[in-house]
Parts: structure tokens; C-alpha cells; sequence
């Protein structure tokens, strides 16, 4: 059993985090964000005046990703960008006054959500998972980084 929960693993995370992308985008969609909008969103509440940069390595994702959705995030009104005073090739990524005022009811939506995905874990065996998946994550950065992927 354990070796068939080992082999499927990466089919099981990729599953799970199509779901809770599908459910979180409809908690989302109602404040006119898409799922993709929804991380470099709650970014920019936590990094206000990032750069570009800055952002696509919080988020995790290309620069081509991020330009996408700071444009869409700007034509809705969220953000705004202005170029940083030392250097004019860094754009900086403000939080808008209709960003804000949605802030706190998408933050709350969102947790509210996590602890629906979580409901019936016990707070110790969801630390373990959590802890677990910092690992994953560290080894697949780790994979990433090395170009040495398994064949």
C-alpha cells in the first residue's frame, strides 16, 4: 500500500490542487479575480510596492506570468505601477484604493476556505502534512534548480 501511495504521489497532488484551485476560484470570481490573479493579489497585500521581480519569486511562477497578470490586475483597477525612483527599469507594484477595500473579505473568504479543505484533520496531523509539503516543495525546487529530473 505505502509503495502505491509513493508511485501516485505527484498524480495525487496534481488532482488535489486542481480541486482547491477550482474552489477557490469561485470564491474569488465574485470580487472579479481570476485563480490565477488570486496569489500575486494576496502578494501585493502583504509586499505593497514590490517589484515585478520581487513578486514573480514570492509567487513562484515566470515573468511572462507575471506581466500577464499585473496588466489584467492594473485594467481592473487593483493595482497601480510606477517606476522606482532609483531605478527606472524596476516597475513597483502598489496595492489601488479598490484593491484595498476588498482586501479584507477576500483574505477572510480565503481562510475560511482553508479551513473547510481542513475540516476533520486534527491540528497536529495538519502540521505534520504541512511540514511535509515544505519538504516536497524543497526537493522539487532543489530538482528544478539541479536539471536533474528522474527518468
Amino acid at each position: 500500500m505505502k509503495a502505491t501511495l509513493r508511485r501516485n504521489l505527484s498524480k495525487d497532488l496534481l488532482r488535489i490542487s486542481r480541486k482547491a484551485h477550482l474552489c477557490a476560484g469561485k470564491f474569488v470570481e465574485k470580487y472579479h479575480l481570476s485563480i490565477g490573479e488570486e496569489p500575486f493579489f494576496m502578494a501585493i497585500t502583504y509586499y505593497d510596492g514590490a517589484t515585478q521581480e520581487e513578486l514573480t519569486e514570492v509567487v513562484g511562477v515566470d515573468k511572462a506570468m507575471t506581466t500577464r497578470v499585473i496588466r489584467s490586475l492594473e485594467q481592473k483597477g487593483f493595482v497601480k505601477k510606477i517606476s522606482d525612483t532609483k531605478d527606472r527599469r524596476c516597475n513597483r507594484i502598489y496595492q489601488t484604493e479598490k484593491m484595498k477595500e476588498i482586501t479584507g473579505s477576500v483574505t477572510k473568504e480565503l481562510h475560511l476556505l482553508d479551513q473547510q479543505f481542513t475540516a476533520g484533520i486534527e491540528e497536529d496531523v495538519l502540521d505534520v502534512f504541512i511540514q511535509t509539503l515544505f519538504i516536497l516543495e524543497k526537493n522539487i525546487t532543489a530538482i528544478l534548480n539541479e536539471g536533474s529530473y528522474l527518468h
